[in-house]
């Protein structure tokens, strides 16, 4: 499941919308407030991106 994230548009680092793509497939854009800059960004769905998760390797142990 992938997490909508938007740049900072003054300091650049990504904020996570609060939005998973699984659950909402067609978000269009929205408001939210950024930590980085303490200031509410609004935001449309060409400014948005994915964020996939990482996965982790696959670890066996010795038997």
């Amino acid at each position: 499941m992938a997490r909508i994230v938007i740049r900072c548009q003054y300091t650049g680092p990504y904020v996570f919308t609060g939005i998973d793509s699984a659950r909402h497939p067609a978000v269009a854009g929205g408001r939210i407030f950024c930590p980085y800059c303490a200031a509410y960004h609004v935001w449309s769905s060409t400014e948005a991106r994915l964020d996939e998760p990482k996965k982790k390797p696959l670890v066996r142990q010795a038997g």
